[in-house]
């Protein structure tokens, strides 16, 4: 079976062409790596090409198969909803990946696939611009990306006060049972009600893709209309009117004014790069907050996925080409 059989989209790849890709649900409709990927390839005269695979998750399995019989494949980027579910395909995997849970790098050496996770650095290269004292920090989400946020904060800022937010407490439990090291000063917040509660935080990450410019079916929401701060968990297939539409976005608005208000000395990160402004960071500012979207991260996670794929180009060399 040809791989291009499986994939949502269609692609103009050419018979023995190497080729990188990105895998996701739809990384077809906006995703920014294949556009920073093949300007360094094309700055850097090489053949090599990336391209956005469409994948359904109940077919990550065979095209993660298919690919690593493919002499053309090189490596693949991985990005939502496939960075955890992906790891049981592969042959090894990187240590700080292991750690996080989550892969967003699958590189082929010598016929096996090893996955890795360079999140961590472009999070780390966006933090490390915040001038200010960090002593309590609440991380909103626990999925791909939201793993790797948490386990860098927690290197990053030792001595704060973590708190972890996710609507599926059951997997956000599980992941904080599977962290090996101090996590002492990481606290888990059951709900809404004890979200609420929080008081002089200094640093509000969301990792979720509530924000996010994207079309939800059935109805084609999209979610940059919301922000993660909601009492109830907003679930785009129940929106099945004009009115109920309306009412959520209006108490979802309400509901994350109130609660950011009440931390407006916090700066907020927000991992999503497109739109550049999400909603959560137009509330935050109009109260006086200051914040930094997820573009110089998205960046930096594939400068560093470019390097480990072709090891012989410096890092400065990429950034240079990809800029």
């Amino acid at each position: 079976m040809n791989f291009k059989n499986i994939i949502k989209n269609k692609i103009n790849l050419r018979k023995n062409q190497k080729f990188v890709s990105i895998i996701g649900s739809n990384p077809s409709k906006g995703a920014r790596s294949p556009l920073l990927w093949n300007k360094a390839f094309s700055k850097l005269k090489m053949k090599t090409k990336m391209f956005p695979l469409d994948v359904d998750n109940q077919n990550l399995g065979k095209i993660i198969n298919l690919l690593k019989l493919n002499n053309n494949f090189l490596a693949s980027s991985i990005t939502l909803p496939h960075k955890e579910k992906v790891i049981k395909y592969l042959d090894d995997v990187d240590q700080t990946a292991q750690e996080i849970g989550s892969v967003n790098l699958i590189v082929k050496e010598k016929n096996r696939l090893k996955g890795y996770n360079t999140d961590s650095l472009g999070f780390l290269c966006s933090v490390n611009k915040i001038k200010k004292k960090i002593k309590n920090i609440l991380i909103i989400g626990c999925g791909g990306a939201g793993k790797s946020c948490i386990i860098s904060t927690k290197n990053r800022f030792p001595m704060a006060n973590i708190f972890l937010f996710n609507r599926d407490l059951k997997k956000l439990k599980k992941f904080y049972k599977s962290i090996k090291t101090k996590k002492k000063n990481i606290k888990i917040i059951k709900n809404f009600i004890f979200l609420n509660e929080l008081r002089k935080l200094d640093l509000i990450i969301n990792t979720t893709s509530i924000g996010f410019d994207l079309l939800v079916p059935p109805n084609n929401l999209n979610l940059k209309y919301f922000s993660p701060i909601s009492q109830s968990e907003i679930k785009i297939n129940k929106l099945n009117s004009s009115e109920k539409v309306i009412n959520k976005i209006i108490d979802n608005l309400l509901e994350t004014f109130v609660f950011l208000k009440a931390n407006s000395k916090a700066y907020i990160f927000d991992i999503i790069y497109n739109p550049p402004q999400t909603t959560i960071m137009k509330i935050g500012e109009n109260v006086g907050m200051k914040s930094i979207n997820g573009l110089e991260m998205n960046f930096m996670q594939a400068v560093e996925a470019f390097k480990i794929v072709n090891k012989k180009i410096n890092r400065k060399k990429i950034i240079e080409v990809m800029e």
